[in-house]
């Protein structure tokens, strides 16, 4: 793949930060999609936790990719000494299994923070993908003909899902990150699940996220990925974040909590009337109920999930 250019970088608008840890199966195909894409003026940081599998060997063979390798303290340190090294004016986070089908979903992301400075942060989908390559379900795949609402009205439809924004595709601003990602400071929640963590403050604090209604990246299901690993402390950090974001909808709505707005600078741009809270929590309960899996999802797979749960149906195969 030709790089050149990107070695020749130096005040670039985008960074895209990767995290690694012993997934050098998987590296070549992540730094490979992401130097694909049309949008040129990027830089890729991987911060890589002391892996023993040849990881280092790769990244030394891609003169363009800015890289360190040495033990972290956590999860949180990783992304802290990545987001110390971004130089760009944006920032995408692609883990090293996951990377992107769209070559031009730098160039619209960046287009779109650029056109609107009310935005802090663009998504869209992500499509799951096996460990041995095949492609799977698209996550959030009703968005396609159902997307969520924009900018403010986003809030209600958070407070309803609590979904967090795709960590393989999400493009934000580099000082909004930077102010809110998790610290070693942080609730010991949102340093265990520090996506959740930065999606909460970003809500909270009256940021605007915008949504393309298309699947771009990929996010690669292996045995030994995070979240099945630690499973036993993520949902609970999980729970805990659920928590938090009911408690501020039940704030907000009551009017107990002022709801502040903020443009991409920090810049309030608005404060949520009491009448408008009182929409956006008649937006939650609709949300809440039409949104349900009860209706969103086809019977039978439904009825498959109950089946499963019981330990009823066929298995597949006999005993041997």
């Amino acid at each position: 793949m030709v790089v050149e250019d990107l070695c020749q970088v130096t005040s670039p608008r985008l960074s895209v930060i990767t995290p690694s840890l012993n997934h050098a199966r998987f590296l070549r195909e992540t730094i490979e999609t992401i130097a694909a894409q049309t949008f040129r003026s990027f830089e890729h940081i991987v911060i890589d936790g002391g892996s023993t599998d040849g990881t280092v060997e790769i990244l030394q063979s891609y003169p363009h990719v800015r890289w360190i390798s040495e033990k972290d303290r956590d999860i949180v340190d990783a992304y802290q000494k990545a987001i110390a090294r971004v130089r760009g004016e944006y920032v995408i986070q692609c883990c090293v299994s996951d990377g992107f089908h769209d070559r031009r979903w730098f160039e619209r992301a960046v287009g779109c923070l650029d056109a609107d400075p009310e935005l802090s942060l663009v998504w869209a989908l992500p499509q799951y993908m096996t460990e041995s390559g095949i492609l799977q379900a698209v996550a959030y795949a009703d968005f396609l003909e159902d997307p969520p609402p924009q900018k403010r009205d986003f809030l209600s439809f958070w407070w309803a899902t609590r979904m967090p924004f795709p960590e393989s595709n999400y493009c934000v601003r580099a000082d909004v990150l930077r102010r809110l990602f998790p610290t070693a400071d942080s609730p010991e929640h949102f340093r265990i699940h520090p996506h959740l963590g930065f999606m909460h403050d970003f809500m909270v604090g009256g940021y605007l996220p915008w949504f393309l209604p298309e699947v771009v990246s990929f996010g690669r299901l292996h045995a030994d990925q995070r979240g099945k690993r630690l499973w036993h402390i993520e949902r609970p950090a999980q729970l805990r974040y659920n928590a938090d974001v009911d408690d501020h909808r039940r704030a907000v709505t009551a009017g107990r909590r002022a709801m502040v707005f903020r443009d991409g600078s920090a810049r309030e741009i608005g404060t949520l009337s009491r009448a408008d809270a009182k929409r956006l929590g008649a937006a939650f309960r609709w949300t809440r109920w039409s949104r349900s899996p009860l209706l969103r999802r086809p019977l039978y797979l439904l009825l498959r999930r109950i089946a499963q749960k019981l330990g009823v149906g066929a298995s597949g195969g006999g005993e041997r």
